[in-house]
C-alpha cells in the first residue's frame, strides 16, 4: 500500500466528497475514485457507503479514519524529526 492512498483516503473522509478530494489531492475524480475501490478491495471491507450522490463512512470506514489520523500524524512527525537531526549534522559537519 503506497502512502499516497491513506491521504487521499483522509482527503475524502474529511470532505465526505469525491470531487472535493481529488481537488485538494491534485489528481482527478476517476482516479481519486479508483484509488478508493483499490484501497477497499486491498483491505476486504467497505470504507464508504455511496448512495446516490452521498458518501458516508461505514462503521469501518470510521474506525480506520481514526487509527490512519493518528497514524499520518506520527509518521509526519517522525519525518520532522528526522529532518531536523539530519539538518543538524549538515550544520555540524560544515
Amino acid at each position: 500500500m503506497k502512502i499516497e492512498k491513506l491521504y487521499y483516503f483522509l482527503s475524502v473522509a474529511k470532505h465526505l466528497n469525491f470531487t472535493k478530494a481529488a481537488q485538494e489531492c491534485h489528481i482527478a475524480q476517476p482516479a481519486i475514485s479508483m484509488q478508493m475501490n483499490s484501497l477497499e478491495e486491498e483491505l476486504g471491507f467497505l470504507l464508504f457507503d455511496r448512495k446516490s450522490r452521498k458518501v458516508k463512512l461505514t462503521d469501518a470506514g470510521d474506525v480506520f479514519f481514526q487509527t490512519i489520523s493518528q497514524f499520518m500524524k506520527d509518521y509526519e512527525s517522525s519525518v520532522d524529526q528526522l529532518r531536523g537531526v539530519q539538518e543538524e549534522r549538515t550544520r555540524l559537519v560544515l
